[in-house]
């Protein structure tokens, strides 16, 4: 990944230099079979923007390329990165700062859980968010395939702002998409938690861990493990507590993901501002609106699926009552 990202920022404008200078392939050849590492890499580091552009051009004639060459190439791309402080995201999203997001929060807190933001937007206006993007290989893993024991809403009279996912202690936890991790540290209540900045604005946390895999700062891509799971901070048994939020708000992961099918509901969302937080509507996505006299029974059979299954794509339970138009989505 780190390679494509480094041939991708070096390799933007390649096409447009290939016809005015190529490497010739026993030039090239000379080159990558150097066995001094620290001579290719200042070799590497001598030649000019349209002399890299056409090697990694011409790179394509060969049939071996040594691991060597690869690496020293890849360290030349993220240092000129660095120095030019340009941060193109995975995700394909555009900031100057080599945090995440940073346009969107203007700070990078290692200790304070949820930042302090405006929500930015005004009441009912919307902004729409990519999760996935398969073109630039930025992917999704569900943080763990486990049993849902605790979900989004009101638990004992308190907001319960996540979902619990029940595991086992030493269990491997993973990232659920692309991103910087902003917090690894002991909490009271969460325990040992992990927080997870990504590049469309959305965060991510991860708390009751057993072990830390990673500290603020790291770098780290979906699927990637961050953390072992267990019971530490204010915890009954070991689980773990996942949530998403934004701007630190937190939104519902059942409106975002599908935990049956450990799949995305959509590669975008859309985020539309209330009072006081957001609501999560996934584009592509069929909703029935609510009209007076409806059930959930009612709904149910009209779209030929069951209670349950409106209850769990929704996060909703079934006896309480619907509102008059109130979105369900019928489709996952």
């Amino acid at each position: 990944m780190k390679l494509f990202f480094s041939l991708f920022f070096l390799g933007i404008f390649s096409a447009s230099f290939a016809e005015q200078m190529s490497f010739k392939k026993d030039t090239v050849q000379a080159l990558v079979v150097s066995t001094n590492e620290s001579d290719l890499s200042k070799k590497i580091h001598q030649l000019n923007g349209e002399e890299i552009i056409s090697l990694i051009d011409s790179l394509l004639t060969l049939d071996i390329i040594p691991a060597s060459f690869v690496k020293s190439l890849s360290d030349y791309a993220e240092n000129k990165r660095l120095k030019e402080d340009v941060f193109i995201s995975l995700s394909g999203f555009y900031d100057t700062s080599i945090y995440p997001s940073q346009s969107m929060y203007n700070s990078w807190d290692t200790y304070t859980l949820y930042p302090r933001a405006n929500l930015m937007m005004q009441e009912g206006e919307s902004k729409e968010l990519i999760l996935q993007d398969t073109v630039n290989f930025c992917n999704f893993y569900n943080p763990y395939k486990g049993l849902i024991t605790s979900n989004f809403g009101w638990r004992d009279g308190r907001a319960h702002n996540g979902i619990d996912i029940d595991l086992q202690v030493w269990d491997p936890v993973v990232a659920a998409f692309d991103g910087m991790v902003r917090i690894a540290r002991n909490h009271n209540g969460y325990g040992r938690v992990v927080i997870i900045r990504h590049y469309n604005g959305l965060e991510t946390l991860y708390a009751h861990l057993h072990r830390f895999k990673v500290k603020s700062g790291d770098i780290v891509e979906a699927g990637q493990v961050i953390g072992l799971g267990g019971s530490s901070g204010r915890s009954t048994g070991s689980h773990l507590h996942f949530e998403v939020r934004y701007r630190g708000k937190p939104l519902n992961p059942k409106s975002l993901i599908n935990f049956n099918k450990n799949v995305l509901i959509s590669d975008s969302i859309r985020l539309i501002r209330t009072k006081w937080s957001y609501v999560v509507v996934p584009t592509g996505i069929d909703y029935h609106t609510v009209i007076r006299g409806e059930s959930l029974f009612k709904i149910a059979r009209k779209y030929g699926t069951t209670i349950l299954k409106l209850c769990t794509m929704n996060g909703i339970k079934r006896n309480r009552p619907l509102r008059v138009g109130q979105k369900i989505m019928i489709d996952s």
